[in-house]
């Protein structure tokens, strides 16, 4: 029988008849496992441009195109500014393309659970590759941390998210699809409160109030959509200072998602003991960004 011994770096390969072959370890484990574009049975939700995994964690990347919607924003005579009585009344207001970054983990098993470290910008054209530029939602409920480090960009508020629906289905196609309905759901129909101004700081709504008259109000929002809709293309959005790949590549470093470094037999070897368990920084970080509470 052919014999396969990994030593070090390097892979050595060994045959009944006695010829010997080495070859660096990473070369082994690249076409071994080689790069693929693959959806694994996941049938993409509408609207979805990109995913990109990495360690435990999956981020969707979903874009909606622009128009008007029709949304739940709180009254200007609101006796509360967010939770128990908090009133809302509708609006009809514009938005550029909304792109909406759905952050899963999956369990040392393999299943798939959205997580709430997901994130909402806007763009005033399609997505066409990871070096697209972003901008800052002006929504409330997408929240501005003070310092950023360490906290999404632009944080979705999940206090309101159907939570059953999120881990609804056995399958990844199932569980993306649910969490997706659910984070999309909670973003643009729960309500639109003050809670970021309260809780993380600020919201992103309130930041943005300054970069065009047309929509330092939301009634000056609605009256311009009412004149153009397509007005909110030519808005001068607050621009984010990472481009699509690197809000991506942030949020896999803040949760310690880092792909295992797999250089040499001893690393190779740790993927086996820690197989039953995982490292006490991995399952700190893996709680966190789980916890839905």
């Amino acid at each position: 029988m052919d014999k396969l011994t990994i030593e070090g770096t390097e892979v050595t390969a060994l045959s009944p008849e006695g010829q010997l072959a080495q070859m660096p370890l990473a070369n082994w484990l690249a076409r071994v496992a080689p790069a693929r574009i693959d959806t694994q049975g996941v049938v993409l939700p509408d609207g979805v441009k990109l995913i990109v995994s990495q360690g435990r964690v999956t981020v969707v990347v979903h874009e909606t195109p622009p128009r008007v919607h029709n949304l739940r924003w709180i009254a200007s005579d609101s006796p509360a500014p967010y939770g128990p009585g908090t009133k809302y009344r509708q609006v009809r207001v514009a938005l550029p393309y909304l792109i909406v970054l759905a952050v899963f983990g999956t369990d040392p098993n393999g299943a798939l659970s959205l997580t709430s470290s997901s994130e909402c910008f806007f763009r005033t054209a399609p997505l066409t590759s990871g070096d697209a530029e972003l901008f800052y939602p002006a929504l409330l409920n997408c929240s501005r941390f003070a310092p950023p480090a360490g906290h999404p960009l632009s944080w979705i508020c999940t206090e309101k998210l159907a939570r059953a629906r999120v881990v609804t289905g056995k399958t990844a196609n199932e569980r993306i699809r649910s969490g997706m309905r659910a984070l999309c759901q909670c973003l643009l129909e729960t309500g639109f409160n003050f809670s970021s101004e309260h809780h993380e700081g600020s919201s992103w709504f309130t930041e943005s109030r300054k970069v065009d008259s047309r929509i330092d109000t939301v009634e000056n929002w609605q009256a311009a959509t009412e004149q153009d809709p397509l007005f909110v293309l030519e808005v001068p959005w607050l621009e984010v200072d990472e481009s699509l790949s690197g809000v991506i590549a942030r949020t896999f470093k803040n949760l310690n998602a880092g792909p295992p470094s797999l250089k040499c037999a001893a690393d190779l070897a740790r993927l086996v003991f820690n197989s039953q368990q995982l490292e006490p920084k991995e399952k700190l970080a893996y709680e966190w960004f789980l916890n839905l509470a």
